[in-house]
């Protein structure tokens, strides 16, 4: 217990919470997302952004705190690098296409 005290992690402000939470609950309104996770770390806090539940995370938003950084990535291929999370959001906006037959 006493290693955790000692372990500085990186971890998503409040108002970047609210800022992801915000997009997150349009989305899944519409049914395109299904559920997320939240991971943390020394090096950076991860935002995952899952379709279903059963398949592992779609998107990821990364914040990489020693670059001041936000990552925006699908299926583990990097969509978006920026300073502003509001940037990474802008990206996850873009309505998703798909193919009708």
């Amino acid at each position: 217990m006493n290693n955790l005290k000692n372990k500085r992690f990186v971890g998503f402000q409040k108002r970047e919470i609210h800022t992801i939470m915000e997009l997150y609950s349009k989305k899944i309104s519409i049914g395109e997302w299904k559920d997320y996770s939240i991971s943390y770390d020394k090096e950076c806090a991860i935002f995952s952004i899952h379709r279903s539940i059963k398949q592992g995370s779609s998107f990821q938003i990364k914040k990489i705190k020693k670059k001041n950084t936000y990552v925006l990535t699908y299926q583990n291929t990097t969509l978006a690098v920026s300073s502003s999370l509001l940037s990474i959001i802008d990206h996850l906006k873009k309505p998703v296409l798909r193919i009708i037959k």
